[in-house]
């Protein structure tokens, strides 16, 4: 099993921060059984946060690149706890912004963390925005190993986030518009702004809303899945971490 994870995270307005997908690997020649994850009920899991596949009873996804299983799944039975605390972290951090803007933390529980959020505007969530980020761990001890790691793929983890993202915010746009065909706003002035007036007030009219819905393309998380499978093979590659 591979040190480095990619996490897609929500801060869901019932449950705070929730993770929504994560994509680890196998042992080369190996099927990754060990991080396939079981059928479970999906009833703890509101709308806006749950991982949301073609086939609605599909629970994981694996594809293989050069032998090598990847995997994605709703959470991680093998690090369940390390990735919860690390979304916290990332969620509850000053710095936090939601512009595409990367940040990183390090200590010896969470190991190394990039993180890029950002954010959709959605006339139905409290503030009228949904929360998101996308975060690469490396779950190694050694600061300087992963340190070294990062800055020599530096731009292509940053341009690879930077692609996803733009992406699901160009579908999301299509869909908002194709619904509104008189707004007069700007999206992407939507998806930059915080609503901080509204956000303060409750709304029971809200309701939850997945990727999948706010960019109605019921292959996105397929489509994250075999991004997120790209980059940790890129990396993986050149790297051995301890």
């Amino acid at each position: 099993m591979s040190s480095i994870v990619i996490s897609l995270a929500h801060f869901c307005d019932k449950h705070g921060p929730r993770i929504i997908s994560v994509t680890q690997s196998a042992e080369k020649g190996t099927l990754g059984e060990e991080l396939l994850v079981p059928d479970y009920p999906t009833e703890s899991y509101c709308e806006s946060c749950l991982l949301q596949f073609p086939e609605e009873s599909t629970r994981s996804m694996r594809c293989f690149i050069e032998d090598v299983p990847f995997i994605t799944t709703q959470y991680s039975s093998i690090r369940y706890q390390l990735l919860n605390s690390i979304i916290k972290r990332a969620f509850s951090e000053e710095t936090m912004i939601y512009d595409n803007m990367p940040f990183i933390f390090f200590d010896d529980l969470r190991g190394l963390n990039l993180v890029i959020g950002f954010k959709l505007y959605d006339e139905n969530a409290r503030g009228n925005e949904r929360r998101y980020c996308f975060i690469l761990t490396v779950d190694s001890r050694s600061h300087d190993d992963s340190m070294k790691m990062l800055s020599e793929h530096w731009n292509f983890i940053i341009g690879g986030f930077d692609k996803m993202i733009a992406y699901i915010k160009n579908i999301h746009k299509s869909e908002f518009l194709g619904k509104n065909k008189t707004v007069e706003n700007n999206l992407e002035t939507l998806n930059n702004n915080a609503f901080i007036g509204s956000y303060l007030r409750a709304n029971k009219s809200k309701f939850g809303r997945n990727l999948v819905s706010l960019t109605d393309d019921k292959f996105l998380f397929v489509r994250i899945h075999k991004w997120n499978s790209f980059l940790l093979h890129t990396v993986m590659n050149e790297n051995k971490l301890p």
